[in-house]
């Protein structure tokens, strides 16, 4: 039965569990010292706090029965008696029985003083309501004096709690600066151990290592006689030794194996030549094949039909369009289409490109119908829409839209593609419209079949120079481009006849 290996990492982790579980023992005795300091003093200003509280509820009612002895007022009267319950349940919780702290002594005392007073004035309060002058004049002078007794004992009694807590706080002080001395110790002595533990453990691992990197640099030499020592530590370093022992081992053997299989392979090497021309010879045959438009259209309408038959409708309708697409291209060897025909190939290939962006591409058409028969140079739309994807929307962070529209003004037929992108610098439009791209902007601007051979052919099919037109405001204002169709063009005149004979 094979050992469990001591791992480095496990031992590492029981040093540092070993430092942090002393470091967290001083810490947790520090603050048990502070806490119990810091608990003391909070009762001490919550006494602080209810005899202000208390002081300030007995100074409303002694001002509301002053107010009443002189006005007799029955509003002063009920808040008199509202305060008065008030004080009741402040004082409620300090009555003790048997055996008391000095702190519940206290309490008792001022509980007693309390009722004293509560008593004195409502005597005081029955007797003025009796309209007996000399009776409530002497009770009133009683609740007076109660009243300064239990202030002044209160009074006497709050400076005592805070004499009591400056000494606390100064107890407190104490504690924390001898909890920085002992602190600072042991993380000195802390620090200290876990450099010592690390230079042990480090030694440890260092010889077994620099006899790895010996071994390994003479086997790299090419001697292969040569083999680790065997190390006592059962961890990764001892297992990576043995391994590596092994693998020596298996060297030795696949250099036997291979000098055995040289000379098999020599004679099989004048075969292989021969074999590699006649495989050249068919793969050049299948790279044509691969590179003909008719048999990539063949291929996908098939792949169509599998997927068809397989009930993968998304796969189908997919590479119905590509199919659609690329046929499209080789169908017309005269490169005359009409505008729906070529709107058709931008359908196509904005659901293409769709499924590769997972539909952000927002497009949209608004087609005069009656232009759809009108013949124009085919492939003249979709490079301009792959250009506005490619350069244009492709960067954007916000929604990316395209929208085609198709119009009559004037003498002529409007075809504008327009996206919200990134836009096109003024110089660049000069150099696109005046046919001045260098190899580099006619890589960038490149879409299958270049913008620029769009606008050169457009340029001869209509033999004009002001064909097309393109916009951009500013940077992020998206790019217009405008293809101004004459109407008397051929293809064009056609369906102005067709409508007049309507």
């Amino acid at each position: 039965m094979s050992r469990k290996p001591r791992q480095l990492q496990t031992q590492i982790i029981c040093i540092f569990m070993l430092t942090f579980g002393i470091m967290l023992l001083a810490n947790i005795y520090i603050f048990s010292s502070m806490r119990s300091l810091i608990d003391s003093m909070d009762r001490a200003y919550d006494g602080n706090r209810r005899l202000t509280e208390m002081r300030q509820v007995i100074d409303r009612i002694q001002t509301q029965l002053d107010d009443y002895m002189s006005t007799k007022d029955e509003g002063e009267l009920n808040s008199f008696y509202e305060n008065v319950e008030v004080y009741k349940g402040i004082i409620a919780p300090l009555s003790h029985s048997g055996i008391m702290t000095k702190e519940q002594i206290r309490e008792n005392a001022i509980v007693n003083l309390s009722t004293e007073y509560i008593r004195s004035i409502n005597k005081a309060v029955l007797s003025k309501k009796s309209g007996d002058v000399l009776q409530y004049q002497e009770d009133y002078l009683i609740a007076r004096n109660d009243y300064d007794n239990l202030t002044s004992y209160m009074a006497d009694l709050n400076t005592g709690s805070f004499q009591d807590n400056s000494f606390r706080y100064e107890k407190m002080y104490e504690v924390m600066d001898r909890s920085e001395y002992i602190y600072g110790f042991i993380l000195v002595m802390m620090a200290a151990l876990d450099i010592l533990l690390l230079i042990i453990l480090i030694r440890r691992l260092m010889k077994p290592l620099q006899d790895l990197v010996h071994t390994a640099n003479e086997v790299g030499d090419g001697n292969l006689d040569i083999t680790l020592p065997e190390t006592q530590e059962y961890n990764e370093i001892g297992i990576v030794n043995t391994a590596f022992n092994k693998m020596i081992v298996s060297l030795k053997e696949y250099i036997r194996q291979f000098k055995q299989s040289v000379e098999s392979e020599s004679r099989l090497r004048e075969k292989s030549i021969m074999m590699e021309a006649s495989v050249k010879e068919a793969q050049l045959k299948y790279l044509q094949a691969q590179i003909n438009p008719h048999f990539l259209f063949n291929t996908l309408n098939a792949g169509a039909q599998l997927a068809m038959l397989e009930d993968a409708d998304r796969t189908y309708k997919y590479i119905l369009r590509v199919a659609d697409f690329f046929r499209s291209k080789i169908k017309n060897d005269e490169g005359i289409s009409t505008i729906s025909e070529e709107l058709k190939i931008v359908d196509d290939y904005i659901y293409i490109i769709n499924v590769r962006y997972s539909g952000e591409i927002h497009y949209t058409k608004d087609v005069d119908e009656k232009y759809l028969s009108v013949s124009v140079p085919s492939m003249i739309l979709q490079p301009i829409v792959e250009n506005c994807i490619k350069h244009g929307l492709e960067d954007i962070d916000r929604e990316k839209r395209v929208d085609l529209s198709v119009y009559g003004e004037d003498e002529n037929i409007i075809i504008s593609i327009r996206d919200n992108g990134v836009g096109i610098p003024d110089d660049a439009i000069e150099r696109i419209l005046a046919g001045r791209l260098n190899n580099h902007d006619q890589d960038k601007m490149s879409g299958g079949v270049g913008l620029d051979n769009v606008i050169t052919r457009l340029k001869v099919f209509y033999d004009s120079d002001s064909i097309v037109e393109i916009t951009s405001v500013g940077r992020d204002m998206g790019t217009e481009i405008a293809l101004c169709l004459p109407k008397e063009a051929k293809g064009v005149a056609d369906v102005q006849d067709s409508d007049s004979r309507r």
